[in-house]
């Protein structure tokens, strides 16, 4: 009886030493470094310098490869653009790295190397967008009942033509493709499509309108509403290609 004590203990004792080494792996302290960057700026146009708006979902992106003892195989991190042109990542390691934009709402480049510095960077990116929505005015013609934008369109290479263009409209500052209320059509233009796409004049003014009364349920709470047009290019050789913006427009109603 006293032996059997004695293997019982002895394997209690073995067992705990397993569990204390199997311990000491599994709450080893995690040595690498914490991002030790800030990156932030926004994308602005080549020409003239304003911010190139896009949209919150599936909007354009900064794609960032580091390099450095990562060069052989650098890995893609995704740097998110705001709606109005604006980005900011605040957790980035300083290194040197590529910078890619592709499926964009601007013509696609790459910087080979862009170093990025401990502490804060701000890095602005100048590009070539597809269309500049240009001199818009989107105001409330009450005796017609109706939300009307008038624009022009600007190609940003002689190349680019309009594929489409909408009036959207949402309840809060994020209103694109992709975040907006279904409206009907009534007596309105929301929208207009080209098939095929048009050449791109731009001293033409173009039109775009909501019908309030034809659609009084999306419109049947009193509050600020918000309006924004986009246009969507037709460009060969590019990708991806996302709407282009102005900037929104508040309106109470």
């Amino acid at each position: 009886m006293i032996v059997m004590k004695k293997i019982y203990y002895l394997i209690l004792l073995i067992t705990g030493l397993l569990l204390g080494v199997t311990s000491c792996d599994m709450f080893k302290i995690d040595t690498f470094s914490e991002p030790d960057a800030q990156v932030f700026g926004a994308i602005r146009d080549s020409i003239g310098g304003g911010l190139v708006e896009t949209d919150l979902q599936n909007g354009s992106t900064i794609g960032a490869y580091e390099l450095g003892e990562y060069s052989s195989n650098p890995e893609l991190r995704t740097w998110y653009i705001k709606e109005n042109g604006e980005y900011r990542n605040n957790l980035v390691y300083s290194n040197t790295y590529r910078i890619e934009f592709m499926s964009c709402n601007f013509f696609p480049y790459t910087i080979p190397q862009l170093e990025i510095k401990q502490g804060a960077n701000e890095i602005d990116f100048n590009v070539v967008p597809f269309i500049r929505v240009k001199n818009l005015s989107i105001t409330h013609d009450a005796p017609n009942s109706k939300i009307v934008a008038t624009f022009y369109i600007e190609g940003g290479k002689p190349t680019v033509k309009v594929a489409s263009m909408a009036l959207y409209v949402f309840t809060d500052m994020h209103v694109g493709e992709y975040i907006n209320k279904t409206v009907s059509t009534g007596t309105g233009q929301p929208t207009r499509s080209f098939s095929p796409a048009a050449t791109i004049d731009p001293e033409t003014q173009y039109t775009l309108s909501i019908d309030l009364a034809a659609n009084a349920s999306v419109f049947s709470v009193h509050r600020n509403y918000y309006f924004r047009v986009g246009a969507k290019a037709s460009q060969a050789g590019v990708g991806t290609i996302r709407s282009n913006y102005a900037p929104y427009v508040v309106i109470a109603l």
